[in-house]
């Protein structure tokens, strides 16, 4: 058996059929054979560059030369080769730094000709094509759409055969109403009638300092509109919304009094809705202040402080009294108001209130009164200021008492300001009992 060849591409081996004899020479292979590229030593060391493969040959009158696009069976559009570009083309210049050096550079002429390539065309897939949904590339868009067919509004519910008809269809999201629309209840209350319900119940939230104090601290605090009858809320946040939205429809202007005057109380906008947003609340600083100094005590009071004059043998205290306070007040020059010293427990409690005139002339000899020591700033500010340096021996705060240049004599520094709705606690019982608030931007001389 003749051993199996090696290699296809190799001699026969000896002994085969059709080998050549040993001596003879090989004869010429007739069969085509695939010539094994040889690489030289110096081709290894610097290969050339790779040749690129040869196109397919295409039949143009095959039946797939019709399928295929124009832009495949010609040849593409070749880019044209760019300008002429080098350094002849630049002009060498000079350039002084701020730091004396002169520097070169190189640039363009001002005139040089720019002449932009054109760009070549595009592949045939990214041409734009007209399409059935979109606007075609030639025509512009219709100058009006078509409007909507207008559907006929449906009921809201399933008419029931013995239903009466209404007379007109209805929306389903809107509400049916058994007769005309009314308004809210709010807007049917009379402003003068809910402007004494206001001051009424601002009068009352401010005459003890404790129930002031309950309310601006939190915790739980009755409905005074709803009187004994009422139960406590869990915070003023709750009684705001209860004033507002009564559950009994005739105590409605006691009700939306309230909720003015806890409003200003707390510093809270009550021309809003109160609702759990809580957007209600945020005020101002400059308006809170002007909403709870607009209510003032009728008729119109001025605080005088640091009215003191020492105390007593007996350890009591002495002051000024209702006549020495009258006659500084005319060598002030201001005159209409009455003096009243206030006494206590331990004598005389440094303070003294000046009533004016319940009319308008009254309120301003009052206002006016109050500017005078503002600006000498003996004000509300300014007495806060002196009253918190105040100590065991107040003769010798010079906050509180100054000294005659002339007589040497030690004379108290007056501090005063227009009494205001939070000022009620400072008064006496009898004065309290007897005063009530009025709006100086709604001041009405007539009630």
């Amino acid at each position: 058996m003749a051993p199996a060849r090696k290699s296809r591409w190799g001699p026969p081996p000896p002994g085969a059929a059709g080998a050549a004899p040993a001596g003879d020479k090989a004869a010429p292979s007739t069969s085509a054979r695939t010539p094994t590229p040889t690489r030289t030593a110096d081709s290894r060391r610097h290969p050339g560059p790779p040749t690129a493969p040869a196109p397919h040959a295409r039949n143009p009158a095959s039946p797939a030369a019709a399928l295929r696009p124009q832009s495949q069976l010609q040849p593409a559009a070749e880019t044209p080769p760019p300008q002429p570009y080098g350094f002849h083309n630049l002009d060498r210049r000079t350039m002084l730094l701020a730091d004396g050096t002169v520097r070169t550079y190189f640039a363009l002429p001002p005139d040089y000709p720019f002449e932009p390539a054109p760009l070549p065309p595009l592949p045939h897939h990214l041409l734009p094509r007209a399409a059935p949904d979109l606007w075609p590339p030639h025509q512009a868009p219709p100058p009006q759409m078509p409007m909507p067919v207008q559907m006929p509004p449906h009921e809201a519910r399933r008419k029931h055969p013995a239903d009466q008809d209404e007379g007109f269809p209805r929306h389903p999201k809107q509400p049916r109403l058994d007769g005309p629309h009314q308004p809210p209840p709010h807007a049917a209350v009379d402003r003068h009638v809910l402007r004494r319900a206001f001051l009424k119940y601002a009068k009352m939230l401010n005459e003890s300092s404790v129930q002031r104090r309950s309310y601006l601290e939190g915790g739980r605090v009755p409905c005074l509109a709803c009187g004994r009858s009422s139960k406590d809320f869990a915070d003023v946040r709750g009684l705001v919304m209860h004033a507002y939205n009564p559950p009994n429809a005739d105590s409605l202007v006691d009700h939306l009094g309230l909720h003015k005057a806890l409003c200003v109380l707390m510093g809270w906008d009550y021309t809003k809705v109160p609702e759990n947003s809580k957007g209600y609340q945020s005020l101002p600083s400059d308006l809170v202040q002007a909403s709870r100094e607009d209510l003032i005590v009728w008729p119109p009071t001025v605080i005088i402080h640091n009215t003191s004059t020492g105390r007593k043998k007996d350890g009591r205290f002495e002051g000024l009294g209702n006549k020495e306070m009258d006659k500084k007040m005319t060598e002030l020059g201001f005159s209409g108001g009455k003096s009243k010293s206030l006494y206590g427990k331990e004598g005389h409690m440094g303070l003294t209130l000046i009533k004016f005139a319940n009319n308008p002339s009254g309120l301003k000899e009052a206002e006016r009164l109050a500017e005078f020591l503002e600006r000498q700033d003996r004000g509300r500010i300014g007495w806060s200021r002196a009253h918190a340096s105040r100590s065991v021996d107040s003769d010798q705060n010079p906050l509180l008492v100054e000294t005659d240049i002339r007589t040497a004599e030690k004379k108290r520094i007056l501090y005063g300001y227009l009494a205001i709705a939070s000022d009620l606690d400072e008064l006496d019982s009898d004065s309290r009992k007897r005063a009530f608030l009025k709006s100086r931007r709604e001041f009405d001389p007539n009630e």
